[in-house]
């Protein structure tokens, strides 16, 4: 088949003039730089967390149960800068997909896919009680 046969408007003869397209390159670019910045900020709170003069791996013989708030007030109080970096990474790196779904539902709502923009939206909602509840 040649591509002479098939319709004019089947390709888009500049793909950032369509928004559609635009909508879902920013996205992909979002996403890119999230987990990038996720990653750094994780890498960075753990290489400053551990210390080096020992052995790294000492801190993980004996495991202590802790709430993330207890951790979090703790690493707080004694400036725990590594660990509280290492969190914000994480928080990004969760984050992320939720963001991801949200645009999604925005995606299809300016498409105009009611059924596929309200699926979205509801597993956004989802996600997000589901994350607040700590499921």
């Amino acid at each position: 088949m040649n591509t002479q046969d098939l319709p004019e408007d089947l390709f888009i003869k500049d793909p950032l003039k369509d928004p559609l397209l635009n909508l879902e390159l920013r996205i992909s670019k979002l996403l890119h730089w999230g987990v990038s910045c996720a990653e750094a900020l994780m890498l960075l709170g753990w290489i400053t967390f551990f210390d080096f003069s020992e052995n790294p791996l000492l801190k993980f013989q004996d495991y202590k149960e802790e709430s993330l708030q207890k951790s979090l007030q703790s690493a707080l109080q004694d400036h725990h800068w590594g660990l509280l970096l290492a969190y914000a990474g994480l928080v990004l790196l969760i984050s992320l997909p939720i963001l991801r779904v949200l645009m999604t539902g925005i995606f299809f709502a300016k498409q105009r896919n009611q059924i596929l923009a309200l699926a979205s939206f509801f597993v956004f909602v989802i996600l997000l009680f589901s994350f607040t509840l700590g499921i």
